[in-house]
């Protein structure tokens, strides 16, 4: 069928519509949640605390507070509508969490070491996060300069990044493209994937309280007093690893695999504090705090799904704005891979490749026009010129033409702004409405 047909498109706005907005799909969609209940906690515990306890290892070698990073500061809570908001469609509100409120110690670095360290441990670490450098002022040696590029690919996009890009190999590349791109000095694309790769193997090949699932890690291979466990270095090296503590795995110094001057040399005892001797430490009751609230949250999706979405307007996918919406943003797509066709099969008949063009100018058009996606941010803090040079290399080494690219992106300059802000406010305008009615009854 033509995708520029009335038919075409008035079918995928009913389907769109039977599967997310009728009631049906409300009830079918809480149905499929409970479903997936059990897959979906097993994903939650496998991902999330790696992520998070990667960031947080970083964050003392980079001077980076916790309450900076992304995903380890995401978390929303439910709310219930008013009856306002009710009317308006409004059907579950979720706010997001404020870190910073709950705990004070995630936005300081002393009291974050001073709450999760032994005592006798604290001067030398508070000691050896350095402090932003200031230019012309700070000692050499002294300070941690961060740009604000360089800043958010590690608080945020290295770990987005990781999601989008689940084989390890894919993953090291595009960290390699980007620290090589933007100069990121005192940054190494390898240190950073190596610490995630070590907790992620010490997941599934060792038993470690508050990062293992039972019935999916392996119990602990003990030689010698160490932990042994398989790893694979993002230069292609294959070897055991050998540790004693989690912290060495987080920001620890380890021979052979941890560039010198990118990690904390650590005595074999803990150096986390344990409230009362057996609690867990603070940063790992706050990562399983999290986790646990997102999985029993998950059946209010079928909601969420449905927001912004009145009776009538579940009983009649011609009167759904949010259906509209939809079909308004599925528009301008299907206009810009027929701009990015009429083009590209001029000197390109591979349909594959084609294919590879118009996914290219629609990652120009959405990677900087994220609304409400982590990780993002860095996109959008580049200039257009450092976005397009990168977009171009990651490309290119996809196979397309850089000949190609250029001329796509010449001439898509004319438009590509105009369409990024309309991308965001056709995203939010419904939403925007609803509220401001609600408010105004």
């Amino acid at each position: 069928m033509n995708p520029n047909s009335i038919t075409y498109n008035t079918s995928k706005k009913r389907k769109y519509h039977e599967k997310t907005l009728s009631d049906d799909a409300i009830f079918v969609n809480y149905i499929r949640m409970l479903d997936l209940y059990r897959l979906f906690s097993e994903l939650a515990w496998i991902q999330l605390p790696v992520l998070d306890y990667t960031e947080l290892g970083l964050g003392l070698l980079y001077s980076i507070l916790p309450v900076d990073f992304e995903p380890v500061t995401i978390d929303y809570s439910f709310k219930p509508p008013t009856v306002d908001e009710a009317l308006q469609g409004i059907w579950v509100k979720f706010e997001p969490v404020d870190f910073s409120r709950l705990y004070a110690w995630m936005t300081d670095f002393t009291l974050y070491v001073t709450e999760n360290f032994k005592e006798k441990f604290q001067p030398e670490i508070i000691e050896g996060i350095l402090p932003k450098a200031i230019y012309g002022v700070t000692p050499y040696g002294r300070g941690v300069y961060d740009p604000v590029i360089a800043r958010e690919f590690l608080r945020a996009t290295f770990m987005r990044l990781r999601l989008l890009r689940t084989p390890d190999i894919s993953w090291f590349s595009c960290l390699e493209d980007i620290v090589e791109y933007i100069d990121m000095i005192g940054v190494t694309d390898e240190h950073v994937a190596d610490r995630l790769t070590m907790i992620l193997s010490a997941q599934r090949f060792s038993f470690v309280l508050g990062l293992s699932l039972l019935g999916r890690s392996e119990l602990s291979r003990v030689e010698d007093g160490w932990v042994v466990i398989p790893m694979a270095t993002a230069d292609g090296r294959v070897f055991d690893l050998r540790f004693k503590t989690f912290e060495q795995l987080q920001f620890g110094f380890i021979l052979g695999v941890t560039p010198l001057g990118y990690g904390l040399l650590l005595p074999n005892e803990s150096i986390y504090k344990l409230p009362e001797g057996k609690r867990n430490p603070k940063v790992v009751d706050v990562v399983m705090s999290k986790v646990r609230g997102i999985i029993s949250r998950l059946t209010l999706s079928a909601f969420s799904y449905s927001n912004y979405n009145m009776p009538h307007e579940m009983a009649d996918y011609h009167k759904s704005d949010r259906t509209n919406q939809y079909h308004q943003l599925q528009t301008v797509r299907r206009m810009i891979e027929g701009w990015v066709e009429d083009r590209v099969t001029r000197v390109e008949s591979n349909p594959i490749l084609i294919r590879q063009y118009k996914n290219a100018v629609l990652q120009a058009v959405s990677w900087r026009s994220k609304r409400h996606r982590w990780g993002f941010n860095a996109w959008k803090t580049m200039s257009e010129e450092e976005f397009r040079e990168l977009w171009k290399k990651f490309w290119v080494k996809h196979g397309l033409n850089p000949e190609v690219l250029d001329k796509l992106y010449d001439e898509m300059e004319v438009w590509l702004d105009h369409v990024r802000r309309e991308k965001i406010r056709a995203g939010e305008r419904v939403k925007r409405t609803r509220i401001m009615r609600a408010f105004s009854l």
